[in-house]
């Protein structure tokens, strides 16, 4: 069953820590359950133009200035956004696609498309192949940064691979790139 949502929707998901005429923005808020022993409950409240869920299929597509925010200091935006569920409402992935960005307090990614994978706890970005690559940067105006192909990080640290890496840094202690 697909519907199109067209007001504020609450959708509940188990996680570890298209119209002719513009309507209304939709606003979405996620909660999210860790399943660790404390059961802690986050949310990230998202926000498009239009928004289409498919029950049988477990996803959830949101369209038209989409933008995530799991908090003040994480904020990822982008034209069109998928979650795909498993089993009982667990949050599987999540993609999005077209002229992403993601920004935290120490980093800003900008890419073509990217992917998150919660069982991996990994976020895969993509250039688009053409012209642009997919970009990772500190904060502080890109003194240090690193673009590629496709660049892939694991939450919680700090480390990264690159394909076909182009590396940016500074001459103040650049060693520690991001």
């Amino acid at each position: 069953m697909t519907a199109l949502l067209t007001s504020l929707l609450t959708v509940t998901l188990l996680l570890d820590p298209p119209t002719e005429t513009p309507v209304a923005p939709v606003a979405t808020t996620v909660k999210t359950v860790a399943s660790s022993a404390k059961q802690e409950v986050t949310s990230a409240r998202i926000t498009s133009r239009t928004s289409d869920f498919d029950m049988k299929a477990g996803v959830v597509m949101f369209e038209g200035d989409v933008c995530v925010r799991y908090s003040e200091d994480f904020v990822m935006c982008a034209d069109k956004l998928y979650i795909f569920l498993a089993g009982t409402n667990e949050l599987s992935r999540v993609v999005a696609v077209g002229a992403v960005s993601i920004t935290n307090e120490n980093r800003v990614g900008t890419c073509a498309m990217a992917t998150y994978r919660r069982q991996r706890g990994e976020i895969e970005m993509f250039g688009d192949g053409k012209k642009s690559l997919a970009s990772l940067s500190d904060g502080r105006g890109g003194a240090r940064s690193l673009e590629g192909l496709r660049i892939r990080f694991w939450l919680g640290s700090e480390q990264a691979e690159v394909e076909k890496p182009r590396i940016t840094a500074d001459g103040n202690g650049g060693a520690k790139l991001l």
